[in-house]
């Protein structure tokens, strides 16, 4: 990914669908974990581990992309906001740079479509995260119901809809049957999938 898709994108995700979006999950994920360390695997600029930072001062975030140029962004961000519990580094969700069982939630958010070896990342997942650990990942699912495309039109304008409906005809997004085979090869003991606003979320236990 170049530098200006790198700048483009961190662009797109500081608009209002987007930040809605991280502000859902956040609290979900602060509801969850009060305390202790998350890992956001394809963090792009960082948006969603400086909000949960800021949030909460108890959870340590750490944030991985496979773009070195959108851990540079995500670095500057923290820096000039003065966040110091997030730390950000180079990585790819199947070759994770961190040790086992370091993490108590591993969240992913729009990114595992464009994850390689998807078999290996979830192994990867599993082995950094402590034993009653949980993973979510959410992505946009491959068929979006009327309904979250009426509710995108309504609230973020005709626009947004349009260029998001035209994404999930060009990528490679999963549908149910496709996450829950992932899921029963995996090593983890259960699996359940829910959805939020334009969004599923696969919720992956160790």
């Amino acid at each position: 990914m170049s530098l200006r898709v790198s700048r483009l994108y961190s662009l797109v995700s500081s608009s209002r669908m987007f930040m809605d979006f991280y502000e859902s999950v956040s609290s979900q994920v602060l509801k969850r974990l009060p305390a202790g360390r998350i890992l956001d695997i394809g963090t792009g600029p960082g948006r969603l581990p400086l909000m949960i930072a800021a949030k909460n001062r108890y959870v340590r975030v750490t944030g991985i992309d496979a773009s070195p140029d959108m851990i540079r962004i995500a670095q500057g961000l923290a820096a000039k906001r003065g966040v110091a519990s997030v730390d950000f580094d180079v990585g790819r969700a199947d070759e994770l740079p961190v040790g086992d069982e370091e993490f108590d939630l591993v969240i992913s958010t729009l990114s595992f479509h464009h994850w390689k070896k998807p078999d290996a990342a979830l192994d990867e997942i599993y082995r950094v995260l402590r034993e009653g650990g949980e993973a979510w990942i959410y992505d946009i699912p491959k068929k979006v119901s009327p309904q979250a495309w009426s509710h995108l039109k309504s609230r973020y304008g005709t626009v947004a809809s349009l260029l998001m409906r035209m994404h999930t005809l060009t990528e490679p997004f999963y549908d149910e049957k496709m996450l829950a085979e992932l899921s029963r090869e995996s090593r983890f003991k259960k699996f359940e999938i829910d959805y939020m606003l334009f969004t599923y979320r696969l919720r992956l236990y160790k």
